[in-house]
């Protein structure tokens, strides 16, 4: 793994081998270079990529179709993570016996994400954008989770995840990303396998509407999210309200 400190971005690889874990590492090292540049550096995420799948995860984030997950600590430890993981994410101190929380955030790709190069970099792309959300405008990123918990989804304008506009913008990063690496055509060959093999309608429905994304516009996440906090805001507000002991969530200004 990559020494603690040397960047914002921690890359952590398990694989059954050396030779697939460097190549795994050498796609993660890639999409980071994105990202490097943007980051505060007062914040750290570890990336997680295994070689397993995490089923409760999957269940809680899209069922089978869930392929990785930013999950921020925020104080909220990480009691249902494998136990391997605390070592890395939470270590303790052998002096004092604490527990020292280097990491903002993290990132994690279940095992099957991994094994498709073109998957592996569009995931942690997506997952790393959802990152940079978090720690560049707190605002707008609790206003996005305040509108996961709308009491009545799906409304006529937020049927898919990819209606949020926090999620378009980390499918345009994504798909910007993996097409630079990788090239246009063999990137829309993986969207259409992706399509074709319709793990469930709303995937297919996503890998659909990736495969519209023109990577190269620009997108402005507050703007587009202004039209959603104006039409929901009584609902957010009474979400605040249910919200009041977290302090990121209870205190969103919805005032964009």
């Amino acid at each position: 793994m990559d020494e603690l400190g040397m960047t914002a971005i921690s890359l952590h690889i398990k694989s059954p081998d050396e030779e697939t874990r460097e190549h795994r590492e050498e796609i993660a090292r890639r999409v980071r270079e994105y990202f490097i540049p943007n980051l505060p550096s007062e914040f750290r995420v570890l990336c997680y990529l295994d070689d397993i799948d995490i089923c409760w995860l999957k269940e809680r984030w899209g069922g089978h179709s869930n392929r990785g997950v930013h999950w921020p600590i925020r104080g909220q430890g990480l009691a249902a993570w494998p136990q391997d993981m605390w070592n890395t994410i939470a270590p303790i101190d052998p002096q004092s016996g604490e527990i020292s929380w280097p990491y903002t955030s993290v990132v994690y790709l279940h095992g099957s994400t991994c094994g498709s190069d073109v998957q592996l970099a569009m995931t942690l792309s997506h997952e790393l954008q959802h990152f940079l959300q978090f720690v560049t405008d707190k605002q707008l990123w609790a206003i996005h989770t305040l509108l996961t918990e709308l009491p009545n989804l799906p409304t006529h304008n937020l049927k898919h995840w990819f209606d949020l506009p926090n999620e378009r913008e980390a499918r345009i990063v994504a798909k910007r990303i993996a097409e630079n690496l990788f090239g246009r055509a063999v990137v829309d060959q993986h969207i259409v396998k992706m399509m074709a093999s319709r793990i469930s309608e709303e995937d297919a429905a996503d890998w659909e509407f990736i495969q519209k994304i023109d990577p190269s516009r620009n997108y402005d996440l507050r703007q587009n999210t202004i039209p959603l906090v104006d039409e929901y805001r009584q609902e957010l507000e009474k979400l605040r309200t249910q919200f009041a002991g977290d302090a990121d969530l209870g205190a969103a200004d919805l005032d964009l």
